[in-house]
């Protein structure tokens, strides 16, 4: 009795059973056809070295399913044994690798050596690459290892007369090892075109996707393997250079930054050239002394925004400190240094404590007879928080130092600079200022950078909002030097941190009404402090003895949940307000009375706040907070939306925007007008006309009913411009739908080989959506027909095959997949989804069959896609999104299968699309608050 082969093999080589020239065998008949032609006369083999038994293989063709490789039977009619692991397209990958860069080699006049490695798992664990004329090697790491083996074959494989590169099969714990040594990480796959393999260089870093590039893009320098993407991250220093001899970066461990303390010793030579140097960072060496341990001679790393520890004091480490390690040298065996974020000034007692300082300690500067030794106050001195002081005792070391001082011309271009900076409604750095500017700024020291800033906002005026909150750090927060900047423009200092970021964002939103483009410009006033630099608000009215515990600013812990739900209560009423004119009959009434309530309670609030009164005094409960009235309207809105009479969409060219009516005017509402006008502003800076709109169809009936008539006659130009920036924006708008357009066409054109019917089908489908928005030209549209007559004869063609064919097994016939291959691609899209919810992005079909690979994920019946995604989200907790609304279809359109998905698992599914894809989009965002740190 025969036995016939089931294995689908769709890799092979050619000549003789230990040949390196492999093959890939098509899965479509059409092009299988193509490749018997192609190899016609040509034999095939289970190769040796992809870890096949050597016999000879045959080709098998088939309509319903996948085409692929056989063994011949042998004389009895069986199918030899055959112990090969890996069959699918990636199972040659190492003999694609080894003959693609050894002719792309080769094509650069260089001579070189090319070797198989087998390390346990197969021949195709490793391929290395040796080149004696520039004496470099390349390794080709394509199995997983330990770091104990990847470390011992390193030190085996690169000496220090040898550059070597390592490049990566898969991502991993070594391959994110190498991103922590020296920023990125080499990587390599190969994608599948028609009976060939071609090889892609990718640069792995952290919390980045991949960015691959074509072989023949790539360079062989000096330094080793570089692709165009790494050519970048080089050259603007965002990665450590490469090469014999470069430095990698340095271990970290976590230290306790209170345990430790240091002085600085002056006359210790400062490290020049270290491993251990960062960008934005400097190296100073000092006597550091941990808790219970001796003192010992050691480097500290501090940010450059720190001024420079003197030896006049005694300094303890404060925020994140870390000890920093690397590799050991031959030479110079390992070096370190302890890294802080900032540093504490200690008092003169608790400075002879250490032993690092004693009164009467030789000066390099002669001080005051009334004081022999300055005693400091015990104060925080950070990259965040640097004080006038700090900056004063740092000033022997800067008077020996270079300093370049602000000139006219610069105090002019940075003004001019940060001018546009408000006109455009957005924040700064130094380095983006510095490119606006065309200035080289960051060389300046950061006196010389307040002082420039100083002379920008000369002279301070009431009416003139200080340009130099603009300027941001980082994180977003205000300069360290801030406070001082204010204090020398003759203005009231914020007495904290908190009071500073109140102080500079209303600076912030001064200078965009100042400087704003339009004709509009209300300039709000300077945020008022006290003489003690507190924010100085209305008079508190006195509270009676019995609750003096709870009254005036005594609820810290709970005002700020309480104005999240004033503000949660507001965006509830505005969305609930454009719901209500379209609904009807009992659904009209009962969100009417939740409004009314809820605006009960807003107003008063309201008049609270404006006596002065503490509102905590108000509630009588926890449901009469103003986050339960905007629980239960965000709950009627929920109950009586699927009731709504859908929502009129506006032709694209419409030349002035029709504001929407509402039944009758409410209360004045001059809050919610001034929040919807910031948001227009947030959207025009966004170029986001849709979102504009919508924002104006809330604030114009607002305006007209609600405001009182001195409100209107005041905010009338501000409903102007908005209304006018929409009108000019239309032609924008149809411009941009347009393009994108033409971008699925042409995506048709040249997918089409490739794309599968359901793909097509989906990209249509969103070509359609956008031309019922837009009026296409003649050839658009006759474009759209063509695609459109093309899918319907794919679908025929498709429908007849799959007629003429009787297999024995309905599920094969029709492609479908079992149970136990539904559970199990449902395990490796669910890994990919989380991975991609925890890098806070989205993910497509196309893109989960690209990382999982076409022999893991093919393209699947829409059916078996639904029963994928359902067998995903199955375990997802109630409480939680699905996992599969990452999935979109297009330029990021909530894709078709989500409705289908959330029925099968029992969730709530709204019945209009509007509503489904507010759900979609707000379970987005909820996936991305979940997995951030997960």
């Amino acid at each position: 009795m025969s036995v016939i082969d089931t294995r689908l093999v769709q890799t092979a080589v050619i000549g003789t059973k230990d040949s390196d020239q492999p093959v890939i065998l098509p899965e479509q008949p059409y092009n299988l056809d193509q490749f018997r032609r192609h190899f016609q006369g040509k034999r095939f083999w289970c190769g040796t070295l992809l870890g096949g038994c050597g016999e000879e293989l045959m080709t098998k063709r088939y309509e319903t399913k996948v085409c692929h490789f056989a063994h011949f039977p042998d004389r009895t009619g069986m199918a030899p044994a055959c112990h090969r692991v890996a069959n699918g397209a990636d199972s040659a990958d190492h003999l694609f690798i080894k003959r693609d860069l050894t002719d792309w080699l080769k094509a650069q006049g260089l001579r070189v050596q090319a070797e198989l490695r087998h390390l346990g798992t197969g021949p195709g664990d490793a391929v290395d690459f040796w080149l004696p004329t520039t004496r470099q090697r390349l390794r080709f790491q394509l199995c997983l290892q330990d770091y104990r083996t990847w470390y011992r074959a390193e030190q085996e494989l690169g000496t220090s007369s040898e550059q070597m590169d390592w490049i990566f099969g898969a991502e991993g714990p070594i391959s994110a090892n190498m991103v922590q040594r020296q920023g990125y990480a080499l990587r390599v796959k190969c994608e599948t075109h028609g009976s060939d393999r071609r090889v892609l260089i990718g640069v792995e870093r952290t919390g980045r996707p991949v960015t691959w590039s074509a072989l023949d893009d790539c360079r062989l320098t000096s330094d080793g393997l570089v692709t165009p993407v790494l050519e970048e991250l080089l050259s603007d220093g965002s990665v450590t250079q490469r090469g014999m001899g470069a430095w990698l970066r340095p271990a970290t461990f976590p230290l306790r930054a209170d345990q430790i303390v240091f002085a600085i010793d002056t006359k210790a030579p400062m490290p020049k050239h270290s491993p251990l140097a960062a960008e934005g960072r400097y190296i100073i060496t000092a006597d550091v002394k941990p808790a219970g341990s001796r003192i010992i001679r050691a480097h500290v790393s501090l940010p450059d925004a720190v001024p420079m520890p003197t030896e006049q004091y005694v300094y303890r480490l404060h925020g994140v400190a870390r000890l920093l390690l690397t590799d050991p040298d031959p030479q110079d065996g390992a070096q370190w240094a302890v890294r802080a974020d900032g540093v504490i000034q200690l008092s003169g007692i608790e400075a002879e404590r250490t032993g690092l300082w004693r009164p009467g300690v030789a000066l390099p500067k002669p001080v005051r007879t009334t004081s022999d030794v300055p005693v400091p106050e015990q104060r925080t001195v950070t990259g965040q928080t640097a004080t006038t002081s700090g900056r004063a005792n740092s000033a022997a070391q800067s008077a020996s130092s270079s300093s370049t001082r602000p000139t006219p011309d610069m105090v002019a271009r940075v003004r001019k600079a940060l001018k546009d900076f408000a006109r455009r409604r957005t924040l700064t750095a130094w380095s983006t200022l510095g490119s606006v500017a065309e200035l080289n700024l960051v060389r300046l020291s950061a006196t010389d950078r307040r002082d420039l800033l100083i002379a920008v906002d000369r002279p301070a005026a009431p009416d003139k909002p200080v340009l130099s909150a603009l300027v941001r750090d980082s994180g977003g927060r205000p300069l360290p030097d801030m406070t001082t900047i204010i204090r020398k423009l003759g203005l009231q200092p914020p007495a904290d941190d908190v009071t500073l970021k109140l102080w500079c964002d209303r600076e912030k939103e001064r200078a965009y009404q100042a400087h704003s483009a339009s004709g509009v410009r209300v300039i709000p006033a300077r945020l008022a402090l006290a003489a003690d630099g507190k924010v100085s608000g209305p008079p508190v009215v006195p509270q009676p003895k019995r609750r003096n515990a709870q009254s005036g600013s005594g609820h810290p812990q709970r005002q700020a949940p309480l104005e999240e739900g004033v503000a949660r209560l507001r965006k509830a009423l505005a969305q609930a307000e454009e719901l209500l004119p379209r609904l009807n009959g009992k659904h009209h009434k009962r969100l009417s009375d939740t409004i009314k309530g809820a605006r009960k309670r807003l107003n008063t609030y309201e008049s609270a706040r404006a006596k002065g009164t503490p509102y905590l005094d108000w509630l009588g409960s926890r449901s009469d907070t103003p986050g339960h009235y905007a629980h239960l309207l965000l709950r009627a809105i929920e109950a009586v939306e699927p009731h709504a009479r859908p929502e009129s969409v506006p032709e694209a060219n419409a030349s002035v925007v029709a504001p929407q009516q509402v039944p009758s005017p409410r209360d004045n509402s001059p809050d919610e007008f001034d929040e919807l006008v910031n948001q227009f502003r947030e959207a025009q800076r966004l170029q986001d006309v849709d979102r504009a709109e919508k924002i104006y169809r809330k604030a114009h009936p607002i305006y007209r009913l609600q405001l009182s008539p001195a409100l209107q006659h005041q905010k009338r130009a501000i409903i102007g411009e908005m209304r006018t920036w929409i009108t000019n924006e239309q032609p924008n708008r149809s411009s941009a739908l347009l393009k994108r357009f033409r971008r699925l066409i042409h995506r048709l054109g040249v997918e089409k080989d490739t794309m599968s019917t359901n793909d097509l089908a989906g990209v249509l489908v969103e070509a359609e959506a956008l031309s019922k928005r837009i009026k296409l030209p003649n050839n658009e549209q006759a474009a759209l027909n063509t695609w459109q007559r093309r899918l319907q004869d794919r679908r025929e063609a498709e429908k007849a095959a799959s007629a003429i064919a009787i297999p024995e097994d309905n599920s094969l016939a029709e492609g479908r997949l079992s149970q136990s291959q539904i559970l199990q691609l449902a395990s490796g899209v669910r890994t990919l989804l989380e991975q991609t919810a925890r890098g806070q992005s989205l993910t497509t079909w196309g893109e989960l069959r690209r990382r999982l690979g076409e022999s893991v994920l093919p393209h699947l019946h829409p059916d078996d896609q639904g029963e994928v995604l359902v067998a995903v989200d199955r375990d997802t907790p109630a409480t939680e999104p699905l996992l599969s609304s990452l999935i979109v279809a297009g330029d990021g359109e909530i894709h078709p299968l989500y409705r289908h998905v959330a029925f099968s698992l029992d969730r709530k599914v709204p019945l209009s699309d509007a509503a489904l894809r507010s759900e979609w989009t707000v379970d987005v965002l909820r996936l991305r608050t979940l997995w951030k740190h997960r």
